[in-house]
């Protein structure tokens, strides 16, 4: 098929096979990086980020061996002037790449997908069908189930109101405990401790390990389950990236429902909000104050490229003050994504010793809206976890452990109000989505999905 395309564009044979076996190679190591980097080959729905890329370039270069971004900008000039130089007026090899384009087209859409790839299973099917196959099959898998979803959920009105004056979730970006990344070796230098998440932890009426399913990136599948408390198993192909689809889910979000009981509902993000299309997400899901990067004052700096976690905690704790009415604020912070720079020669341990100096910062805000809340002197919720651990090549590298700290402290207008509970529990993100609103809305019974 991207011989037929090529061949169809260019009118060269040897071109078009060229660009072939090169857009093959590129796709093939790409997926070699990615899998080396968060433990997942290429994904269907990774094609979305190209538009990401083009948007934010830092975003993402980092990941990408100098190398490969050498050759990565180089081909992207390359391959215009090789179309114009190689370019035939002959369109007999323009129309016979058009006629394999169409056959290849007929016999893709031939192939039985369902059978094929009846579940999701990457590691499976990649080594059974390949990287272009496995890719083509998921992404007809994926339109498949998204077509045969009603194009809105509906779901009964929910008959509760307010369980409390202020209702705080933080999305913590990397967020991880330290000893927990290095389990069974050794660290390369020292952990430092998180009095925050300690103290969170002897306040908290639910805490324990959050069982996410990315490493080192995904955060929209952390993020979709707690905000709509679907599990992964439920979704089919739609687990790899539920943002994709989830406009169609808006009824059973956490603002959709809490907005309805009777809650001001408010989404504070410290970063550009086309990322994931939360800027339009987010509003038709019932958040009636959106947040952005706009809000915070910033100068990018290498030791701090992204909104430091303690200045949202202050804009939060302004909301709290500012607050007349029962409201819930879902944030997600920014300051603990990598790049983590690594200038010296041992760079991996200087990109875990920033990764470290970060998280910090986020234990530090942690501790910020503890004492916010217990000083508001209203009744409120607290809920913070992580929404994946951090990849730091060399230092930190994709395994089977994913799990996150999460805490749920409830405060009253004396303080916490509620036995703390001495053993963890583990969650899935959309487990804690369900426990948010158990604490959040009172006699909704059977009505809250």
């Amino acid at each position: 098929m991207q011989f037929g395309g090529w061949l169809a564009l260019s009118g060269a044979p040897v071109l078009a096979a060229c660009l072939t076996m090169a857009l093959s190679a590129c796709l093939i190591i790409g997926s070699n990086i990615k899998l080396s980097i968060l433990g997942e080959p290429m994904l269907f729905c990774d094609v979305v980020a190209a538009r990401s890329f083009l948007q934010n370039p830092k975003f993402y270069l980092f990941s990408i061996p100098v190398p490969g971004r050498i050759a990565l900008v180089g081909g992207m000039i390359a391959l215009p002037l090789l179309l114009a130089v190689c370019f035939s007026l002959n369109p007999l090899p323009h129309l016979a790449g058009v006629a394999c384009l169409i056959a290849c087209v007929i016999a893709l859409r031939a192939i039985p997908a369902a059978r094929w790839a009846p579940v999701p299973d990457m590691p499976r099917d990649i080594a059974r069908l390949g990287l272009p196959g496995s890719l083509f099959l998921y992404w007809r898998r994926w339109r498949d189930e998204l077509a045969s979803l009603p194009e809105t959920v509906t779901v009964p009105p929910v008959m509760g109101h307010p369980a409390r004056d202020i209702v705080i979730v933080v999305q913590c970006e990397s967020f991880a405990v330290p000893a927990d990344l290095f389990a069974g070796r050794s660290a390369p230098i020292p952990l430092p401790d998180l009095p925050g998440l300690k103290r969170a932890q002897g306040l908290a009426s639910d805490w324990g390990t959050l069982n996410v399913s990315g490493f080192g990136a995904y955060t929209m599948r952390t993020e979709y389950g707690v905000l709509f408390g679907q599990e992964e198993d439920a979704l089919g192909f739609r687990a790899y990236d539920p943002f994709l689809s989830a406009n169609r889910d808006v009824a059973l979000s956490l603002p959709a429902i809490m907005g309805q009981a009777g809650y001001e509902c408010v989404f504070a993000h410290p970063h550009d909000l086309q990322f994931y299309g939360r800027s339009r997400l987010m509003p038709a899901c019932g958040f009636t104050c959106i947040i952005g990067e706009d809000a915070f004052t910033h100068t990018p700096r290498p030791d701090m490229p992204y909104i430091e976690d303690t200045a949202l905690a202050r804009q939060i704790g302004q909301l709290v003050s500012k607050s007349t009415k029962p409201t819930f604020i879902y944030a997600v912070t920014m300051e603990n994504h990598g790049p983590w720079p690594a200038p010296s020669p041992d760079g991996p341990k200087t990109a875990l010793a920033h990764y470290l100096r970060h998280l910090r910062n986020s234990d530090r805000m942690l501790g910020d809206l503890m004492d916010t809340l217990a000083a508001s002197g209203r009744s409120g919720l607290l809920v913070f976890f992580g929404d994946h651990r951090p990849s730091i090549p060399g230092m930190v590298t994709p395994n089977d452990a994913r799990g996150t700290p999460y805490v749920v402290i409830p405060f009253d207008a004396q303080g916490t109000d509620r036995q703390p509970r001495s053993q963890a529990e583990a969650l899935t993100p959309a487990q804690l989505h369900h426990l948010i609103l158990r604490d959040s809305v009172s006699q909704a019974g059977t009505c809250i999905p």
